[in-house]
């Protein structure tokens, strides 16, 4: 005889510890602007492709947050705000960690601006097509469903939709 045990006991969810943001920067074509994270050992997830972005400071409005992010890690100064993409929560209490939140927003970007970038943060900056990131064997994995949920976007938001 099994015993019934409620989600709620059975999942210690703690309340959110770290609030970022993350910026899927894409191209008409379907590629992503990806950081190569510096390989310092202050850095967490040194020497992986991540989306650009961090964290949210106190009292800062995630658009925002975007916003300066973009601005300090490549001088970027966006003309339209970013528009709001999706979310997620991820646990890494398994490595020591705590429990995060990050905030996907979206902003499209012309192939001729990407020359005038100038990174600011990271090792390397370059663009990926879904399958060659997939192909990465050092990409953040909560920034990897990210771009693939984005890049599926269409055909989720089709399965999502019921069929008369």
């Amino acid at each position: 005889m099994s015993t019934f045990i409620p989600i709620s006991a059975a999942i210690d969810l703690p309340p959110v510890s770290v609030l970022a943001v993350g910026a899927l920067i894409y191209t008409a074509d379907g590629q992503y602007l990806m950081q190569l994270r510096d390989n310092l050992p202050t850095v967490m997830m040194r020497g992986y492709w991540a989306l650009f972005g961090g964290m949210v400071e106190p009292g800062e409005d995630p658009v925002r947050a975007v916003i300066r992010e973009l601005r300090e890690e490549l001088g970027l100064s966006l003309v339209e705000a970013p528009r709001p993409f999706s979310q997620v929560l991820y646990d890494l209490r398994f490595a020591g960690r705590k429990l995060h939140r990050k905030i996907l927003s979206e902003v499209p970007i012309s192939l001729d601006m990407i020359p005038r970038l100038t990174l600011h943060e990271g090792q390397d900056m370059s663009l990926f097509k879904l399958d060659d990131l997939l192909a990465q064997e050092q990409v953040t994995p909560w920034d990897l469903y990210g771009v693939l949920l984005h890049s599926r976007r269409a055909s989720v938001a089709r399965a999502l939709t019921p069929q008369p």
